[in-house]
């Protein structure tokens, strides 16, 4: 059902579809609580270096449950500071070196389905077990591009709630002479 979802919706590199399908699963199960759950979900997710320590190790281990893996060395970390697969991946190549249709790049994609995946079911068993508290909150630059972009700002012509300066220049950052 969620095939769609690979490399950001059908190749189109828009929002990851690890955290695609890790929030509609919340939705199948959360009821009324799904939209703390997925903040929560989507504000980790801009902040998490990828690959996860354990998931490196698991794979150096080759303790990953399936036939074959494209790598089971050590594969370098990076923090998207976005949900968006084309800001991931951009951030992850250029930490590593490797080229986005490399073998590395897509075990570090299916790596990173697990590390959400484990994030999620943990979250959830949290938030089933009473013992949920969402600590996500929009950061300071994205409140800051708030005041003007969002509703009742001077320009209100977003609603985004992610990073804006992965993709956007700061407008008020002075240039260097």
């Amino acid at each position: 059902m969620f095939k769609y979802g690979e490399g950001g919706v059908a190749g189109w590199s828009t929002l990851c579809g690890a955290v695609n399908g890790a929030a509609a699963a919340i939705c199948l199960v959360a009821g009324d609580a799904w939209e703390d759950l997925v903040n929560e979900l989507m504000a980790w997710y801009e902040n998490n270096p990828f690959p996860s320590d354990t998931s490196n190790q698991y794979a150096r281990e080759k303790a990953f449950l399936v036939k074959e893996m494209k790598s089971d060395k050590t594969l370098p970390q990076s923090v998207a500071k976005s949900t968006l697969c084309h800001v991931s991946v951009t951030e992850w190549c250029k930490k590593s070196g490797y080229k986005s249709f490399s073998k590395e790049r897509s075990e570090r994609c299916g790596r990173l389905t697990g590390d959400v995946a484990a994030f999620t079911v943990d979250m959830l068993n949290r938030h089933f077990d009473k013992a949920f508290t969402p600590v996500a909150k929009i950061s300071n630059e994205v409140q800051s591009c708030r005041s003007c972009h969002d509703k009742g700002g001077t320009i209100e012509n977003t609603r985004g709630k992610m990073n804006c300066m992965p993709c956007h220049d700061d407008p008020h950052k002075k240039p260097k002479s």
